[in-house]
């Protein structure tokens, strides 16, 4: 819980994540007028601008770790224990840029993240052999993470996307597979994404790499006393947004005494979550991302008819 520190130590705990290792060349304020792949009034940026990604974010990964061949892959070549904010700005900076950035920025970032992958590949212990070239690795990665921040939004947020334009926010997510190399289909809409994972989930399992991974995320991260508090509650309300199928995997209570007191730790959770995002919106309001992201869109004067007409 973070109620009642003053905005000043929040809005510094929150500048030293940002300052987390990032991509090189990302910035959100040139070229004037460029609109990258969104733009506002775009599903995806309203998402995306609200602090509740915090939930959905760590629950992507967490529901990712469960494809042995993509955790494996990740250990193989980084290392949340050694620096998890590092590794988890990295992720972070990648959205951003995808979601905020001009187009120069997307390719940029883009070209950068497709030479780094070519040297995620391997094989793993039994013999299988992963890439994060891979197609279903780049399509397995994007789904985790919409289809949990997705969940994590429309239970935290306080204006929730409804209907056609959950399809568009999937439909703009998939494009971060697609520009990475994924081919074949990549699902965009809301019944694309339940079949999909209803297809997967025969391929998914817990094993010792996501038992330990499950155990550091349920530590406290973070240097101070701000980020230690915040990191606890967003990483028990990323358990707990996760869908049922993956909370039986993470073996997350079984038995009908388990599941009763479950339920009022689900409730506890879920109301220190919303306590500690409201206190988060309250302290940062627009972030500089967005701030800069939204004056490069409006900068020519044809651009932002195009936006006012939308």
């Amino acid at each position: 819980m973070i109620r009642g520190l003053p905005k000043e130590a929040i809005q510094q705990a929150w500048k030293q994540t940002l300052r987390a290792d990032g991509l090189p060349g990302v910035q959100f304020s040139e070229p004037a007028g460029d609109l990258g792949l969104f733009g506002p009034g775009s599903a995806i940026w309203h998402v995306h601008a609200d602090v509740v990604g915090l939930v959905g974010g760590l629950s992507g990964l967490l529901l990712g770790a469960l494809h042995e061949p993509t955790l494996y892959g990740t250990n193989e070549h980084s290392s949340y224990s050694d620096d998890p904010i590092a590794r988890l700005g990295r992720t972070a900076s990648f959205v951003n840029a995808m979601t905020w950035g001009s187009m120069p920025v997307v390719e940029r970032t883009c070209d950068l993240v497709r030479k780094m992958h070519r040297h995620v590949h391997g094989t793993l212990p039994d013999g299988r052999t992963y890439s994060a070239e891979d197609s279903d690795q780049l399509i397995w990665t994007a789904m985790t993470q919409a289809h949990s921040v997705m969940r994590a939004h429309r239970r935290y947020h306080p204006k929730p996307l409804e209907g056609a334009r959950i399809d568009e926010y999937y439909e703009q997510y998939s494009q971060f597979a697609i520009r990475l190399g994924a081919s074949g289909p990549v699902p965009s809409t809301r019944d694309a994404v339940e079949d999909y994972f209803r297809d997967m989930q025969r391929l998914l399992g817990f094993g010792e790499q996501t038992a330990e991974l499950a155990a550091f995320f349920r530590q406290p991260i973070g240097a101070d006393p701000v980020s230690r508090a915040v990191s606890g509650v967003i990483s028990r309300a990323a358990f707990d947004v996760m869908p049922s199928w993956a909370k039986r995997l993470y073996r997350i209570r079984s038995g009908p005494l388990a599941t009763i007191v479950g339920a009022a730790e689900d409730q506890l959770t879920r109301q220190s979550t919303l306590v500690t995002l409201g206190t988060l919106r309250w302290a940062l309001g627009e972030t500089p991302i967005q701030a800069e992201a939204s004056a490069r869109c409006f900068a020519s004067p044809a651009a932002a008819a195009a936006m006012v007409s939308r």
